[in-house]
């Protein structure tokens, strides 16, 4: 009879041995299985990276220069297209800085909105800069292009970025945006400048692209 104990350890240890061998295998692929295809899931709409271009509606609509300030008011319309076919994209936080000579200008926000897949839609943000007329660089640079007619900038423009996965909505990197060298060129009547045709290049960040 004192032999049973030691049976039943025997076969209690036979038993962990074979859990540990064949079971938890099993539960670690079986894991990974399942795994995969979310994970494919989610990085593969992530890197379907978003095109950015300004639509030539942008506008430095109005502007004044006495001797002492320097006021504008700027529209800049953000032409944003979703190239993924099958996945939405929800952008929130977003905000624009018009920079000249590396001195920013003009802030804007926007606010959160949803873009369907595959779809193209425009955002407005409007800016209004207003400056002492000062010694500095950048606000005699302006001047000097509103009294010529040609002003030139850079935007930056940021923004959080969700991907419409079904089960929610799922967050990625933040979206980053350059925009150099835009120019904004007198109209014929005088009423503002308008953005010149084929200076509205924008360039992702490199997080922008995952």
């Amino acid at each position: 009879m004192s032999s049973l104990p030691k049976i039943e350890q025997e076969t209690q240890s036979r038993r962990s041995r074979w859990c540990h061998k064949v079971i938890q295998p099993c539960l670690v692929t079986a894991v990974l299985s399942l795994s995969l295809p979310i994970i494919i899931f989610l990085v593969i709409p992530a890197t379907i990276s978003p095109t950015f271009t300004l639509d030539p509606a942008s506008s430095l609509s109005s502007f004044n220069v006495s001797n002492f300030r320097v006021a504008a008011e700027w529209t800049l319309v953000f032409s944003i297209e979703n190239l993924s076919k099958l996945i939405p994209v929800k952008y929130h936080h977003m905000k624009a800085t018009i920079v000249l000579d590396s001195a920013p200008l003009a802030h804007a926000k926007i606010g959160s909105f949803i873009q369907k897949a595959a779809s193209h839609m425009n955002v407005r943000a409007h800016f209004h800069s207003d400056m002492p007329r000062a010694n500095e660089f950048s606000v005699k640079s302006l001047v000097s292009g509103l009294e010529r007619g040609e002003v030139r900038v850079d935007v930056v423009l940021s923004s959080g970025r969700r991907l419409g996965l079904g089960v929610g909505w799922v967050p990625v990197f933040d979206v980053s945006v350059t925009c150099n060298s835009l120019i904004f060129t007198a109209e014929s009547d005088g009423g503002g400048l308008t953005l010149l045709v084929g200076s509205s290049y924008c360039v992702l960040g490199f997080f922008s692209y995952v």
